[in-house]
């Protein structure tokens, strides 16, 4: 099994889009007020839950750009996919549905026939929806 990361049909893998880094952000909301004894603090909810994802690849070497491409999909659509990430003994673990926030491709050295860069790297904002 080669894919480390599903997010909706997309598949980063070892060859192909290749993740790189991964960062996850949460927050509790815990407003307070002054009081005559000290703070009385309040549980609100909690906040936005978000993974950050950086992947490159190498697309006339390794290929790529078709996970590329169906991120770039579910990104305009506001589609809201499952997040699934491959952890130990090959068991892929469900994280929850997300929705694909921010994407940024960056392309570097142009090939001169496709015009495609030889080297992409994708940066990849994901927050979770639901119940999760």
């Amino acid at each position: 099994m080669s894919s480390l990361v599903s997010i909706g049909g997309a598949r980063l893998k070892v060859i192909g889009l290749n993740p790189q880094h991964v960062s996850r952000s949460s927050e509790t909301r815990l407003p307070g007020r002054a009081t005559f004894t000290g703070m009385d603090y309040q549980k609100t909810g909690r906040g936005p839950h978000e993974v950050y994802l950086e992947a490159m690849t190498v697309p006339h070497l390794l290929g790529g750009l078709d996970a590329l491409g169906l991120l770039q999909a579910h990104h305009e659509r506001q589609d809201t996919v499952r997040y699934i990430r491959l952890e130990r003994n090959y068991l892929g673990r469900n994280l929850g549905d997300v929705v694909i926030t921010e994407l940024h491709v960056d392309e570097d050295h142009f090939h001169p026939f496709t015009g495609i860069g030889r080297k992409v790297n994708v940066e990849i904002s994901l927050v979770f929806v639901g119940d999760k």
